[in-house]
């Protein structure tokens, strides 16, 4: 009874190890379950019942006790009784080969099986059908199993010793089975949905930025590219509200889908940026295409504003890169917008600017500095200076001012009249001047002046400066600002085509309330020239911005797709990062949850030893960046605490992005140079990082599948060993002693890889050999040695069933008992004729043999081993082989697996 128990235990570990190779045939979700993949299942469970049979008991003489039905209830259930009666087909056939009373016995329990499992077949689609409730439906699937034993004279009895454990070890099998395969399908699922909510914007349902990113990046030479914007969406929210914004792009996103063609894709790429990639089109079949868009967009809704769309559309060329493809249809929508608006413009091959008129002004610094963006420059400071000037003489009641122009996604003060010049090049992020203009968010997008007066002057600037700046920077900008002497202070931010593109500061030092009325009229007039003043420099900065943004995530993907490890992910990042963000030194701190600390790792732009760090939960810079989640920048490190600076690190900026994924917290990279990091670098390393994470994630998830890969070859090995307990242990050592002999002798990952494998299975094929044969003390007969011979093409026979096994892997199960002068067996291969897998895997399996005790013989001390080994070098062994072998136990100084 024990022996019986055994052998159901062992089917049902295999039967386990069959359910999780089966598995894997479920590639993608849904699953497809067309007419080829239930064949494919189908003979796959066929295969799997045939394995099985290979670990019977021996009720008696040809009557035969396993598993083999679990496979086939598995496809009957969920396919019905003709996929499952294909299924069970190979093993009948097998059986019937094989012979003996249980032909019959095994026919009528395959047929118990489909009739069960046809019954239960609808019954499986629905949800929760193998709830706790439902624990009698796998028992009654199996509940004729076995009653053909009362066909055979004494049936009664066998039936009463075999019917129940069969019974439960059938049931337990399949439900176990149904997991593991259950579990693999929850995981695609997974996958998938987090695919699809990581690629799709949550207001329209379209694909999101993140997919248009990587959709662009791939256009070939003839796709088009159609970006869209909706004409004066700004009054939409501000006349009726956000919420009826919302209403009005997911009614544009509605019409765009069903404007297209079905095999083109529609974005949002922005708030009321849309964008359409045409593939496989003639330039008059797209732009019919965008016209449509256009028209169907301008028809009067059922309900809720009626709006209109500018569109440009660009054909990507042969010579050029994405990219370019892009900021030319960029261009042409803002031409399109600049022409009136609600049409579409068809980008040029050549690159060109398109202006808009300012009207004359009555200060020549205006003149000035639009003539000089005319011409593709940007104003020198000198311009800057006038353009402040100017402002400050015509605005009523202002006596001093500054003047913030974005630069890098930035508010930089280019100029500044009645305050000290170490204010120039004062950097400040969207965030802090967001703080200091002290309004509405609404108010600020509309360009709306407002006055601060007395007490409001000071808080507004200690809530803008700690956004940003030390406590040091902060006391320098209110000194060399004169905070504490400003009574009035009106600000205003210049908004060219939808986008904060300057802040107008004015002051006064003397009598509150003079920035009256004439005060925001005339400010507000001068920012409206300003907006057109500086949309054209801005609208070509976007462009390079977008150009360096689209270029940077090719790069990023294109060096992340390759990289397969955790430290070839944060190799390719760190290396991406020094030019990306023109870097002195670049630093990866790895997070050690055991200790809690982080650690330097990869270190790009210093010498060999330095860089070297561990800092400790809540010191430095990095870990505060982990505490605000978000990237931290610091213009100069001797003035800001936070930072950990060693003593090679004297002086310049730096900017910290942790890393942080699903599971937490993988590191922090910390980048210095000598400029200050604008706001478009820190876009750019949360971009990396993002991309970085997704790669360490994906990484992680892989190396996982692989450890449950190698596991379960792992349980094979063990499950062959338990045939044989004298040899226990053996499987785990000879496959550590082979991948040290691999890596020694500098095989590749995948020939490693496939002589892990062969390791595990190199005595597959002993499961055909009698435990009389195996397990006999003395000399075998030349029947038996003969028997055991064919262990190994009958182990490759085997393993070929196995999905994933290489060739190389394959070698190793049959070649590994071949001898370098040819003597060996089973093809009586010699010399570099044998695979070198299996040379090396010999070495390694016979070392172990020897100090191993067997049956036959008791275990030798290592010196005898290595004494028989170096004797059969050239003769049963490849003698370079053994000479690294030999080096490699003395680099290991005795550090072997205990045997």
């Amino acid at each position: 009874m024990l022996a019986f128990l055994s052998v159901l235990l062992t089917n049902l570990g295999l039967v386990t190890l069959l359910a999780f190779l089966g598995s894997l045939l479920y590639r993608q979700w849904p699953p497809r379950y067309s007419v080829r993949e239930q064949v494919l299942h189908a003979l796959a469970a066929g295969s799997a019942s045939v394995f099985l049979l290979a670990f019977p008991f021996e009720l008696a003489p040809g009557l035969r006790i396993d598993l083999r039905h679990v496979p086939t209830a598995l496809i009957t259930v969920r396919y019905g009784p003709l996929w499952g009666a294909l299924a069970a087909l190979p093993a009948l056939v097998v059986r019937a080969l094989q012979g003996g009373i249980g032909v019959r016995m095994a026919l009528l329990s395959s047929l118990g099986v489909l009739l069960m499992g046809t019954l239960l077949h609808r019954r499986a689609h629905r949800p929760g059908w193998l709830s706790w409730r439902a624990w009698w439906l796998p028992p009654l699937l199996f509940s004729l199993n076995g009653l053909g034993l009362l066909t055979l004279p004494n049936g009664e009895k066998l039936l009463a010793q075999v019917y129940l454990p069969l019974l439960v070890a059938n049931s337990v099998a399949f439900v176990v089975a149904l997991l593991v395969i259950q579990s693999r399908l929850d995981l695609l699922r997974a996958t998938h949905t987090y695919r699809l909510q990581a690629q799709t914007d949550p207001l329209t349902g379209l694909a999101n930025r993140r997919r248009f990113h990587e959709d662009v990046t791939a256009l070939a030479p003839g796709d088009h590219l159609l970006l869209l914007d909706i004409d004066h969406f700004k009054r939409v929210n501000d006349s009726l509200g956000h919420a009826e914004g919302d209403a009005v792009l997911r009614r544009i996103a509605g019409i765009l889908v069903d404007a297209v063609r079905p095999s083109d894709q529609v974005y949002r790429i922005g708030g009321e940026e849309f964008a359409v990639v045409l593939r496989r089109a003639g330039l008059s079949q797209a732009r019919s295409v965008a016209d449509r868009c256009l028209r169907a967009v301008r028809r009067p809704p059922p309900s809720g504003p009626q709006v209109t769309m500018s569109g440009g559309l660009a054909t990507r060329e042969a010579h050029e890169t994405p990219g370019q493809t892009f900021a030319r249809a960029d261009a042409a929508l803002y031409a399109a917008k600049e022409a009136g608006r609600d049409r579409l413009m068809l980008a040029s091959s050549e690159k060109g600017e398109t202006q808009g008129e300012t009207g004359a002004s009555d200060r020549q610094a205006l003149r000035d500095t639009l003539a000089l963006l005319a011409q593709d420059q940007d104003p020198t400071p000198q311009h800057w200076q006038e353009l402040l000037q100017a402002a400050v003489a015509c605005v009523p009641g202002a006596e001093a001012g500054t003047l913030y122009v974005a630069e890098q996604g930035d508010f930089v003060v280019c100029a500044q009249q009645g305050f000290s010049d170490a204010l120039l090049g004062r950097r400040d992020s969207p965030a802090s001047l967001f703080r200091w203009y002290a309004g509405s968010p609404d108010a600020w997008e509309a360009g709306r002046p407002r006055v601060l007066r007395g007490a409001a002057v000071q808080t507004a600037s200690s809530a803008a400066g700690a956004v940003d700046h030390s406590e040091n920077g902060q006391v320098r900008y209110a000194l060399s600002g004169r905070v504490q002497e400003i009574r009035e202070t009106l600000g205003v931010p210049v908004v060219a085509e939808g986008h904060v593109v300057a802040f107008l500061n004015l002051d006064r030092f003397s009598a509150e309330d003079a920035f009256g009325p004439e005060a925001l009229a005339r400010v507000s007039d001068f920012a409206a020239q300003m907006a057109v003043l500086l949309g054209a420099r801005a609208r070509r900065q976007r462009e390079a911005r977008r150009h360096r943004e689209l270029e940077a995530l090719a790069r990023i993907t294109a060096a992340l797709r390759d990289a397969s490890s955790a430290d070839a992910i944060i190799s390719a990042m760190t290396a991406m990062t020094s030019p990306l963000l023109d870097a002195r030194y670049v630093v990866y701190l790895a997070y050690d949850r055991e200790r809690d600390v982080l650690t330097s790792r990869h270190i790009l732009g210093l010498p060999e030893g330095k860089g070297n760090v561990t800092l400790p939960r809540g010191r430095g810079l990095s870990w505060a960046a982990v505490a605000a989640g978000d990237v931290l920048r610091v213009a100069d490190i001797r003035e800001d605490q936070r930072v950990y600076r060693p003593a090679f690190l004297s002086s310049g900026a730096m900017l910290a992005a942790p890393l942080l994924g699903k599971t937490g917290l993988w590191g922090v990279l910390v980048v210095t140079r000598e400029q200050p990091f604008g706001e478009d670098d820190a876009h750019l390393a949360r971009t990396l990082g993002a991309h970085a994470v997704t790669a360490l994630e994906r990484a992680a998830h892989v190396q996982t599948l692989e450890d449950a890969r190698e596991g379960t070859l792992l349980a094979l090995g063990l499950a062959l060993e338990a045939r044989d307990f004298e040899t226990r242990g053996h499987t785990t050592r000879v496959v550590q002693l082979a991948a040290a002999l691999g890596a020694a002798l500098g095989l590749s990952p995948a020939q490693q890889r496939a002589l892990r494998d062969g390791a595990y299975l190199h005595d597959l094929g002993k499961v055909q050999v009698p435990d009389a044969v195996l397990l006999k003390p003395g000399p075998l007969t030349p029947q038996e040695w003969a028997l055991m011979q064919q262990h190994a093409v009958a182990g490759e026979a085997i393993a070929r069933h196995i999905p994933g096994l290489s060739p190389e892997a394959l070698g190793v199960v049959r070649h590994h008992h071949e001898r370098w002068d040819g003597l060996g067996y089973p093809d009586g291969l010699a010399g570099e004729a044998i695979p070198l897998l299996a040379r090396i895997f010999a070495v390694c399996d016979v070392f172990d043999a020897l100090t191993s005790a067997r049956p036959y013989k008791p275990a030798w001390s290592w010196e005898a081993a290595l004494q028989e080994i170096g004797a059969q070098a050239g003769r049963h062994f490849d003698p370079q082989v053994v000479r690294v072998f030999f080096r490699l136990l003395r680099q290991q100084d005795g550090a072997m697996p205990e045997t």
